[in-house]
This record gives structure tokens, C-alpha cells and sequence, in this order.
């Protein structure tokens, strides 16, 4: 009786865990201090290469399921290279800062104080994914797992819609916003991007692509995808520089941070 109870508890605090942290992860992913055409720009260009390669030649996985878990993992393997070079660029502007402005740096990764109201940084955005991420592939390898047909299939429709829903959306936003680094500062997302390209073709050379591009074709596809980021990025940053927002050792532009006061400059458009 307490092992059927226990393990009641443990599926209501799965499916229960997996909606509440794919909602959060959704919401938290549009709350932005700034809105950037670049960004969306970034977006398009890495949902047209995947559509278009996807449509034109399929994918490499048979069945749903095996899809899914090539896209947990694709994902995953994605996630991890892009927390690496947020992570640099964070120590980054932390470090070329005067020694008094390091802390109120530091916090604005975790929190950034918008004037009305508080929104996470691009670190707490990040740990956010991650957590969701791993309840999200729990939830999903444990749908083969139950021995009662019934509970798999009701597990299976109660997991599927917000798993789907993240492993759609989150990708898409991340490739554009870096986790939202412009929460930090506004320079942070161009100055990423074209690293984070980098490492999407290092994991797809390594890890295997899901999308059964010919080998011909997937190199000059991704260099290109490569380049457009890269071109978008230097753009982006010279407009943000022309506004006295580049990264540089002076007070960040932006509203003022829960860690001190900072002087405010014109938000970019």
C-alpha cells in the first residue's frame, strides 16, 4: 500500500513539476528589458535552416519517440555549449569592470531591477532551462518505464503537451536571446551568438545531426548559417557601440541594478 502510495506521489510530482517549470521557464523566457530585432533575426535564420533542411530531407530518427529523445539530447549537448560561453562572457563583464562596479555586475546576472519590477538574469534564466530540462527528460524516459499500459498513456498525454511546448520554443528563444543576456547587458547576446554557432556545428559533427542532411550539403549549410549570425551580431554590436552601449569598463547602460545604482543611458531600440 505504501509503495503504490509512494509511487503516486512521485508521478503527481512529476507531472505536476514538469507543467509548473515548463510555464515558468515560457514566461521567464519573455520577460526581457529590451526588445531586439537582432534577436528575432537570430531566431529566423536558425528556424529557416532547420525547417528548410527538414522539409527538403527529412530526419534521421524513425518513430516519435526515438525523435524525441534525439532532440533531449541534441538539445542538452546544445545547452551545455551555450551555458559555457555564457558563463566566459559573464566572468567576462564581471572582470572589466572597476573594482566598485563588479558587484552590482554580478547581481544584474542573477537579477536586474527594470524600474517597476524585478526580472531574472541571464544566470538565473539559464539555471531555470537546465532544471526544466532535466525534470523534462525524467518525465519523458519514464513514459516507457510503467508497467500499466493506462498509466503510460495517461503519463504520456499529460507530459507530452508542456514537453513539446519547451523543446519547441526554448531552443528558438535561447539561439536568439542567450538566455535573455540583455537583461545584463545589451551587448551580451551579439557578443555570444556567433560563438554559440560555433559550438551548434561541434556538437552536430560530434553527436550527429537529426535532420538527414547529405554530407555535401551540411557543411556549406551550417558555414552560412554561421556567417549570417556572425554578420547580424557585428551589426548589432556597432549600432549598440553608437550608442555608448558596448561592453566596455564604464558603467553599464540599463536600468539600475538590486546591487547599486548605475547611470541610465537611452534603452536600444
Amino acid at each position: 500500500m505504501l509503495g503504490a502510495l509512494g509511487a503516486f506521489v512521485l508521478w503527481l510530482i512529476q507531472i505536476v513539476g514538469t507543467w509548473v517549470l515548463v510555464g515558468l521557464t515560457i514566461v521567464t523566457l519573455f520577460l526581457r528589458t529590451s526588445f531586439s530585432l537582432f534577436a528575432i533575426a537570430r531566431t529566423v535564420v536558425t528556424v529557416a535552416v532547420v525547417l528548410t533542411l527538414t522539409y527538403r530531407y527529412g530526419l534521421t530518427t524513425g518513430g516519435f519517440f526515438k525523435w524525441v529523445d534525439a532532440v533531449i539530447v541534441k538539445y542538452g549537448l546544445m545547452a551545455i555549449a551555450t551555458s559555457f560561453v555564457l558563463v566566459i562572457l559573464a566572468g567576462v563583464y564581471v572582470l572589466v569592470a572597476p573594482a566598485g562596479r563588479r558587484r552590482p555586475r554580478l547581481v544584474r546576472l542573477f537579477l536586474v531591477d527594470a524600474g517597476d519590477f524585478t526580472v531574472p538574469g541571464p544566470l538565473s534564466v539559464l539555471a531555470l532551462a537546465g532544471t526544466t530540462t532535466g525534470v523534462v527528460t525524467w518525465s519523458m524516459n519514464s513514459i516507457e518505464e510503467y508497467n500499466n499500459a493506462f498509466v503510460s498513456l495517461i503519463t504520456a498525454t499529460l507530459v507530452l503537451l508542456p514537453a513539446g511546448i519547451f523543446l519547441l520554443l526554448a531552443p528558438l528563444s535561447v539561439a536568439g536571446t542567450i538566455f535573455n543576456a540583455a537583461n545584463a547587458h545589451p551587448a551580451l547576446p551579439s557578443l555570444a551568438a556567433p560563438f554559440v554557432a560555433v559550438g551548434a556545428i561541434v556538437v552536430d559533427e560530434f553527436s550527429g545531426g537529426i535532420v538527414a542532411t547529405p554530407a555535401n550539403l551540411k557543411d556549406p549549410f551550417a558555414l552560412t548559417a554561421l556567417l549570417i549570425t556572425v554578420a547580424l551580431s557585428a551589426v548589432e554590436l556597432v549600432r549598440l557601440r553608437g550608442r555608448g552601449q558596448g561592453l566596455t569598463r564604464d558603467a553599464e547602460p540599463g536600468p539600475t541594478t538590486s546591487g547599486g545604482p548605475e547611470p541610465e543611458t537611452p534603452a536600444p531600440r
